[in-house]
Order: structure tokens, then sequence, then C-alpha cells
């Protein structure tokens, strides 16, 4: 509770913050979060074990620190680059100014300084700083135009209104700040749609508020000279700012499975570190006594405490193997994925008029490569969302089927309606016709019935719809000779019929939403009657329907027919009101609207008290075409083995039909529905659904099922009932929901993510009411379309059209999986013949922790040595063209199995690195320390022979990703080569430093022809290894996928059997205004 004027400077000024950190707060904020990662905490503790003399292998010295420090520096430095762009972002809109009405008058101020209680007045094309009440506007009624792009993303203007008892107090600005009013409102809640409060006049009159008098920071004002505003929410408060919350985050099965592996290689280590030391305690108590050179105290407690020797080994081992969870894998993932990222949004061949496909989260890309089902929304995201009026059942006569017009001479160029039948003109001339009256009341009531707002563009009325269904219905009146004008200062809507003016009050709007699914206007003409006028689904409207009126079975029937050829369809109905009882509703519609508590709920129990008795008006069937290339896409998905769920609206007859359109169904699938007003009925459905399954299965035939959105209801209830419904959909081709709200879209993603947890899903959409379902998907797609940017915000990916989606996951999903699966194996390996050639060499020294490795150039080799070439491989390699990957969805399914990456291969790189470990380990000791001698007569230290299997080891392991790429460049060539040669050139420095193991030692090296011949030997034997393997892979692979592409063939030829397109006839509506959904209640839903 407040008063307006008061400035409350307790409660947060508008001053925002988005960003994560500060000069002081980044280095102590940013540790806290690298190391809030278990692979960064782990090397640290391995540094901290280095600097333990007694066990460490670098002489004290926290060598790892380099490495972790350099991966820890270049994750900040992007953490920095991202906090900056935030800071910049809040410094620009901090600074912006807006006119405060003050006590010396109006004066400029920055946004950060508003605070709760400021009057502010905001002009033509500015934004809006906070979350304002109306109190006036330049507009004689007291509305305004606004604009929500930056809020939901939608371009089409949406009018607000100060209620006209408070501009009443707010008509001369220069009074404004001496106005003191009690303003009482709820506190901040993040619901973009949803606001109640009261504002108690001068005079002691309650005005009740609602979300039409109250406007969000993020908006502009269009079209409207000024407006008048109490600051309501501010900065954080503010409901753009509390619904900034980040989806949660999503990862993809492939980074979950590597968690797993990561976790397994650690425990690996740990077996490795307890075995090396057990054998080297084992080996010392049998030859203790016959080492004399190690001067060992055979009477001593620490030179024989058998125990404290096994603990020492063991940290030394598990410093020596501290490599066997490879330290950058996280980090060039990570940049990988970004990379993969980018070149996703530069495709120009995922580009739609301009538009170009956008990635939210790239760490999603693999995940692309590996889907099973497909849940994707109809409107706007299959069809064009641009509607045309197509046909009209008016008295039982369908109009529309016929394109017979004689003289289109006279009538007004209108978008969106596409209806030429000559006897609908007729009998709407004939005032002696049977249906002449009929059809005036019927574009009387569509010129009445919307939320449309009325514009003058040129001297001509231009409409701005928030519904495509609505922009068609008006303008196929105003085609038809009925033409809405607008209101005027009194809230009279003023409409055209015949070029007869006529005026009707307008009292109340009821509106949509997604469980009222109808919205009425109650209005008085100028005889003074009260006539309630509702549009919505014919489910809906017959219950509230007079059962006495004729017209109801004739129009029900065209419905029917209009749900054959897949139209969308509304029913038209309406009654008079006596006075008496309106105004006693009235009283009580007041009360309830005024009310702080459960407002929502007492409004709409009073909306169904007063739609009811309705008479049937007409019933209209408007046209959504399909995108281009739905049908080719869907189809081509289907044969990867994708399962399809199309999750819509639409009544089943139009969801039915609009899927044979899309090749969703066809002839050869067997299509069961799913439907029931009761838990028995759907039962009994399910039942015979199951049966049939299984007799469909005997004949080989594949099966497609449709459900209701009432089926759903009753079977969501029981467990059993669930999980019948996914076990069906599971074996069924294709899946069609019938029906649903936004909610029940997203209950049937997360129950099938429940059923099925081994299942990868992607859920795609391109309004508000999808996005609960794109945010219970593993990966969620965004159509940029007409209704908004809401969808494609809340998404991972977006782009502009349905058919992008093939390519996207054919070709851009299918290769990163294929290429960052490679990667995590390949990191795997080489820290595997990087590590256990030490193991190996303790088989000739007892093993004793010897460490064979320079301390300060190993720790470059995950750094410099061996981490480029694979970073190309992931970004650039091509195994096949993109084309025939777009064009063979056979390709798609390695990622569906998984062949790619799993435990049998994951143990066959751990495997083949631990054997070329032991090769290495050995061919480079035989060729040096025990097969050479240096002209004085002595052999070689084993550094020598070490940093001959380190060289081996970096020279074998990127010439590795030399022979599993499909594709080599310049650039990859160079890359690969030149990271082993930099190996040289480090080597050469650390020869010239004293200080440094391997003084004096690449001269010697390469003065050996042992050396040279070893070498060349060495990555002879890897190499044929390694083509024999991959060729016998090769071929294991070729014969399954011959075999899988033989039964595909079988099946395909077995399906003869024809079905019909559905079984029973039903009735139901498509409806395109959609309930707007804030981000927070779909967390909520979630």
């Amino acid at each position: 509770e407040m008063c307006i004027r008061d400035r409350d400077t307790v409660l947060p000024s508008n001053k925002i913050a988005t960003g994560k950190y500060n000069c002081l707060t980044f280095i102590p904020k940013n540790l806290i979060e690298q190391f809030s990662k278990l692979a960064n905490v782990y090397f640290l503790i391995i540094g901290f074990m280095q600097m333990v003399r007694a066990i460490s292998t670098s002489e004290g010295k926290p060598v790892i620190f380099f490495p972790l420090s350099f991966i820890i520096f270049i994750s900040a430095m992007k953490d920095l680059f991202e906090d900056y762009k935030r800071h910049r972002s809040d410094f620009e809109e901090n600074n912006r100014t807006v006119t405060v009405i003050t006590e010396g008058g109006p004066a400029k101020k920055k946004w950060e300084e508003l605070y709760v209680g400021d009057v502010i007045k905001v002009e033509r094309d500015q934004y809006f700083p906070a979350d304002i009440l109306l109190l006036n506007t330049s507009e004689p009624k007291g509305m305004c135009y606004i604009e929500t792009k930056n809020l939901d993303g939608e371009t089409n203007l949406k009018h607000k209104i100060a209620h006209k008892d408070i501009a009443k107090e707010f008509k001369d600005e220069s009074q404004t700040y001496h106005k003191r009013l009690i303003y009482e409102y709820e506190g901040p809640n993040p619901y973009l749609y949803q606001f109640t409060g009261t504002i108690t006049t001068q005079g002691g009159t309650a005005v009740p508020l609602d979300h039409q008098n109250f406007v969000l920071r993020g908006c502009s004002l269009r079209n409207t000279g000024w407006i008048l505003g109490v600051v309501s929410y501010t900065g954080h408060d503010t409901k753009i700012m509390l619904n900034s919350v980040k989806a949660r985050a999503k990862a993809s099965s492939v980074e979950r499975m590597m968690n797993k592996l990561i976790v397994t290689i650690f425990v690996v280590q740990l077996l490795f570190c307890l075995l090396s030391s057990l054998l080297n305690v084992m080996w010392y108590s049998k030859h203790k006594t016959t080492l004399p050179y190690l001067a060992i105290d055979q009477k001593g407690i620490v030179d024989n405490a058998l125990s404290y020797i096994l603990l020492v080994r063991y940290g030394n081992w598990m410093l020596i193997f501290t490599n066997f969870v490879p330290i950058s894998l996280l980090v060039t993932l990570e940049m990988v994925k970004f990379t993969q990222g980018i070149f996703i949004s530069k495709d120009e061949n995922l580009k739609s008029d301009h538009t170009m496909a956008m990635v939210q989260s790239s760490n999603l890309n693999e995940e692309l490569g590996q889907l099973h089902y497909i849940f994707s929304d109809k409107t706007g995201t299959l069809t064009c969302n641009i509607m045309e009026f197509k046909k009209i059942s008016i008295g039982g006569t369908s109009y529309g089927e016929q394109k017979n017009l004689r003289d289109r001479g006279g009538k007004p160029v209108v978008t969106n309606v596409d209806f030429l039948d000559q006897s609908f003109f007729d009998h709407s001339s004939n005032s002696g016709h049977s249906n002449n009256e009929n059809i005036k009341k019927t574009l009387i009531f569509i010129a009445l019935c919307h939320t449309i707002i009325c514009e003058s563009k040129n001297n001509e009325i231009a409409y701005n719809a928030s519904s495509p269904d609505e922009l068609a219905l008006v303008n196929w009146a105003r085609y038809c000779g009925c033409e809405y004008r607008g209101t005027d200062e009194d809230s009279n809507i003023l409409i055209a019929l015949h070029g007869t003016q006529m005026k009707y009050k307008l009292l109340n709007v009821l509106e949509f939403n997604s469980t009222r699914k109808r919205m009425s206007v109650i209005v008085q003409d100028e005889r003074g009657a009260i006539i309630l006028m509702c549009k919505g689904a014919d489910s809906i409207l017959l219950e509230r329907m007079n059962k006495n009126d004729e017209t109801i079975k004739p129009t029900w029937k065209n419905l029917e027919e209009y749900g054959l050829i897949g139209l969308r369809t509304l029913v038209l109905a309406q009654r008079e009101i006596p006075q008496t009882e309106y105004k006693e509703w009235l009283r009580r519609y007041n009360e309830a609207s005024t009310a702080l508590e459960q407002r929502n709920e007492k409004m709409s129990e009073l909306q169904e008290e007063i739609e009811k008795g309705l008479f049937l008006i007409a019933a209209t069937a408007i046209e959504d075409k399909l995108q281009d290339k739905v049908g080719e896409t869907i189809s081509m998905l289907m044969k990867t083995g994708i399962k399809i769920w199309v999750l819509t609206g639409d009544k089943i007859e139009t969801a039915i039909n609009i899927g044979y359109s899309c090749k969703l169904l066809s002839d050869e699938l067997e299509n069961f529905i799913i439907d029931g007003k009761t838990i028995e009925d759907v039962r009994a459905s399910l039942a015979k659904a199951k049966e049939a399954l299984q007799k469909a299965k005997t004949n080989n035939k594949q099966c497609a099922m449709t459900i209701s959105g009432d089926a759903l209801i009753h079977a969501m209830k029981n467990n059993d009932d669930s999980s019948m419904i996914v076990e069906i959909g599971n074996q069924c081709k294709a899946v069609v929901a019938c029906r649903v709200s936004p909610k029940q879209k997203q209950e049937i993603v997360s129950l099938v993510r429940h059923h099925k947890p081994e299942a990868n899903t992607l859920a795609i959409g391109d309004g508000a009411n999808d996005v609960n379902m794109i945010i219970a998907a593993h990966v969620g797609i965004g159509i940029k379309g007409v209704e908004g940017q809401q969808a494609a915000r809340a998404s991972d990916y977006s782009f502009g059209e349905f058919k992008h989606l093939q390519r996207l996951l054919l070709y851009h999903g299918r290769e990163s999986y294929r290429r960052n699966t490679h990667l995590i194996l390949y990191n795997f390996f080489k820290n595997m013949i990087l590590v256990l050639p030490q193991f190996w060499y303790g088989t000739l020294n007892g093993f004793s922790a010897v460490m064979i490795y320079e301390p300060f150039i190993f720790q470059l080799f995950n750094i410099f040595f061996a981490s480029l070439p694979i970073v190309i491989y992931a970004v650039f390699d091509e195994e096949l063209p993109d084309k025939t990957l777009v064009e063979n969805p056979s390709y798609y399914k390695q990622g569906m199995k998984d062949v790619l990456f799993n435990q049998k291969r994951y143990w066959g790189w751990v495997l083949y690195g631990f054997l070329q470990a032991s090769a290495i380990c050995f061919f480079c000791f035989n060729a040096t320390e025990f097969n050479f001698s240096h002209k004085s007569g002595f052999t070689e230290s084993y550094w020598l022979s070490g940093i001959f299997a380190f060289g081996a080891v970096i020279i074998i392991s990127n010439f590795k990703i030399l022979l599993f790429s499909n594709s080599h460049t310049i650039v990859s060539l160079v890359v690969n080569f030149g990271s082993s040669l930099l190996f040289v050139l480090f080597f050469l420095i650390f020869s010239q430093l004293e200080f440094s193991e391997l003084f004096g030692l690449f001269s010697i090296l390469h003065s050996m022809p042992n050396y040279f011949i070893g070498l060349i030997v060495l990555i002879g034997i890897t190499t044929l290894i390694d083509m024999a393997v991959t060729r016998w892979l090769y071929y294991i692979d070729e014969e399954q996928e011959a075999k899988e592409l033989e039964q595909d063939r079988g099946k395909s030829i077995s399906l003869a059997v024809k079905s019909a397109p559905f079984e029973k006839k039903y009735t139901g509506f498509a409806w395109s205004i959609e309930e707007p959904v804030s981000p927070e209640m779909m967390k909520a839903q979630n």
C-alpha cells in the first residue's frame, strides 16, 4: 500500500545489475566457480601432493599448477568477456533518461534514479523504464498502444487503457504532483500477464485495476503522444527482471556418459596405484638385502616399515598417474562445441528470409545426433500460421463450397480471405431469403466479438491483431460488407453494415485462456438490449447452448466435413441478457474484480455463470497452410527411426488429416484412436488399441496412434494408464495428440522421458504455449514465426522453418556426435599412451615409482603438443558430404544406437592405449638404454629413454588423428605436424638449460641411429595395427548396416494393408489465440 507521488526509497531503486562480477569480486568469485568443478579440485590436490617431498616426483615443485592455471585462465577470460557484455548493457540501460513529475515541475532523470511512487511521463517511441500503472494518456479515451517485442518478441501492437476514474484525477499534468491517492496492489511476482490492484480516489471510490491498466518495463510506446504513470515495481522487482532466470542446465547424454567414464578412469587409476605400490613392496621385501647401492638401513625403522613404504609408493604412483584423468578434456570439448555452434549459426542452408539459425546451448550439439523422439507443435511449426478464411456454416447451410463469384468489383481488398461463393452473396442481398437475417447476425457478430486494434494509416483503416484467426474473421466480415471501424472515446464499437453506421456499447470483455477455450464480449445495441457474444471450441460451447436449437445438428455435420479437409473451426453463439440479470451479475463481477485475493478464480466463476443458454449463430472454417517441404522433412526423419509426435489443439479430424497432408500418417499405417469422456471409455480404447497392435505386429503392419486431450486428462491420473499410453506410443511409428493444452504438451514430453529414460527427446514449437514443452525436452527447438520469439528465446536452437530440422539433425547433429565422441575417446587414449609407459617401465625397476619424463616439459603435453590437432579434427572433419548425409537418413542411426560411444568402445580405446604404451616403453628403452653405449663406454641415462618415449607418444598420438580423419586440409596437416615440431623446439630449448634433466640430451639423442630407426619402426607398427583395427571395425559396421537394411526392406514389402484415415467422427476446434506464458510459470509447471 502506498500513496501516489510519495517516493518509497526503502524499496529497491530502478538500477539493474545483471553482471556476475565486479573489480573486487571477479578473482574470488571466479575461482570459487572454477573449483566447483571436480576435475579442477582434483588437479589442485595433485599440485599440493607434488609439494610433499616424500612422495613428490618433481622435487617438491607443483608443476601441475602450470597447465591447471592455463586452463583456469582460459575459462576465466571467457567468463570475463561474457560479464563485460552484461555490464556494458546494464550501463547503457541504467543511464537512459525519462521525464519525472516533481514538485518543481517536469525533470529529466536517469532510469536508475527512479523509485516506487515516482510519477513519470513517457513519450512516443520511448521505452518504459519500470513497471507502471497508467494514470492518463494523450488519447481521449485514456488508451495507448504498446509494443512488447522486447518482452515476448511479438511485433503486433497491444492496447492498454488508463481507468476512466483515474484519468479524471490526472487531467492536468501540472497538478499531478499534488494528488494523493491510496494505491494498493500485489507484491512483486513474475507473472507477465497478471496484475491486481485497487486505487481509492479522493472521493473514496475504490477503482479495480488489472493487467490492462498496467505496462511493463521493456515495452515501448507506439502511436500515442504520451502517457502518465506511477512507478509500481523497480529494478530487479520488475516482471521482466523476475523472469530473467536461466532455464535449467541441460547436458547431453554423451556428456553424462563422459562424466561417468572420468569417474571410472579415476577408479582405474587408484587400482593401478595400489597394484604398482603392492608390487613395489613385494619386490623391495625380496631384494632389499641385495641392493647395496641404495644404502638401505637393514635395521632402520623407516626402511623396514612396509606400510610406510606402501603409503609413500602409493603417493608416488598417484602423482605419476595423474594424467589418467585428462586435464584438458573439458575445456577442449567446450571450445569445440562453441565453435560448432558458430558454424551452425552461420550455415546459409539454415537461413530463412534473412533469418539465420541461432544457437543458445552449444553443449547439446551431439544430442542432435542421438534423438529418438520428436514432439512438434502444429500451428506455426508445421503450418505457416497465415490463416485464410475458407468456409462458414450459417443456419445449417455451408457457404464457401463453390468458387463461382461472378462480380468482384466494389469489394474491399483484404488479406487472409479466400471466399468466392456466389450463393452467400445472393442470400445476403436477398432480404426475402430465409437465411438473410442469420447472415446479418453473423456479420455483426464477427465485427464485434474480437480484440483487434483499429488504426488509421494513409486515411485507410488498418487492423492490428494478436491472432491471425481473428484477422481472417474480421477481414472476411469486411469483405462481405460489414466493416469494423474501431471504438470511440465512450467505448462504443463502430461498425458499418452495407454502408449503414451502427454503434454498440462495449460493456465487458471476457478474455480467452487455454482453460476456457473461448472468449466473449458483452455489448449493448442502440435499442438498449444487452447481448453476450461468445466464440470458441464447439465441445465447450455445445454444453452451454440451448438444446432446442434446430440448427445445431446440421452445423455439427458441416463441422465434421470441415475437419475432414484439415480446416480450423470455431463456433459462434450468443444470447440476450435481461437488464436485471446483467445488473446483478455486473455488481458481483465488479466486486470480484476488486478482490486482492483469488481475483481470477472469482471472476472465472462469474464468467461461467453468464455464458449459458446460448443460441448458435454460425461455425467458421479457416485454413492454415503447411510450410514448405514439411512432408518431405517428416518423411525423411521417420526413415531414421525417430518417432514423431504431433501435439496440437486441433480437433481429431483436423489433426488426422493434417497428419496425412504432412506425411506423418499414411495408408500403410493402422491408426488407433484413443478417446473418451470417462476413464472407463479411455481404458476401453487403450485395451482395444493394444489388442489391435498385437494383431498388426503379427501381420508385420506398422501403426500410428491418435489420442485426445480428454483421454490424456483421465489417463494421467493413473500411472498404469499413462504407462500404457507410452507403451502403445512407443510401438507406433507416429502419434498425434489432439485438443491438448500447453500444460498437457509438457506433461506428454515428461511422461515419455519418465518411462523411457534411455531415449533422447526433442520438442519444437513456435509460440508461447510451446515453451513448457521445449523446456521439458532434452533439446528444445524454437521456430521464429509470426507468434513472437518466446519459443525461440526459451529454446536451445532456433531457426525460421521446420524444414531446417532435417539438416540440423542429419548433418550437424550426426557429425557433431561423431566428431565429439572421437574427441572424448581420443583424449582418454592419448593419456593412456602418455601415462602407462611409466607403468610398463616399472616392470624393469621393481615398480620403484621413477618418473621417466622431465616434469616441466611433461606438463606441456596437453597444452601445446597434443591439443590443437584434435580440435581441428572436431571442427572441420567431414566423413561424407553434407548433401549425402541430409538425403540418406540411414547414416543417422549410428547416433540413435550409440554405436560410437559406449562402454565397449571406451574400453577398446583404453585397452588399445594400454598395449601401445607397452610397445612404446619397451621399444624406446631397449633401443637406447639397453642397446646403445656412449663413446665413453657408459650406457645413456633413463632420461634419454624417457624423452625418446615422450616424443614417440606425441608423434603417435598426433599421427593417429590423421589416421581416423576423413578429410585433410592444409590447415589440419600444418597443425598436426606443427604440434610435433613444437615438441622438438621445446626439447632443444630445455636441453640448453643446465638446471633441466634434459641438459645436453638433444644432440645426443639426434646423433643416435637407433632413435631414428626405432621411431620409424614404432610409428609403422602402431600405424599398421591402427589401420587393421579400423578396417576390421568398418567391415563389422558395414555387415550390421546391411542386415538392418535388409530387415527394413522386408518390413516395407509386407506393409500392404490400407487403413482408413479414421474410424469415428469427432468434433472439436482449433484456436490460435495462445495464452501467454511467463518463464516462471513454466518453471512451476515443470
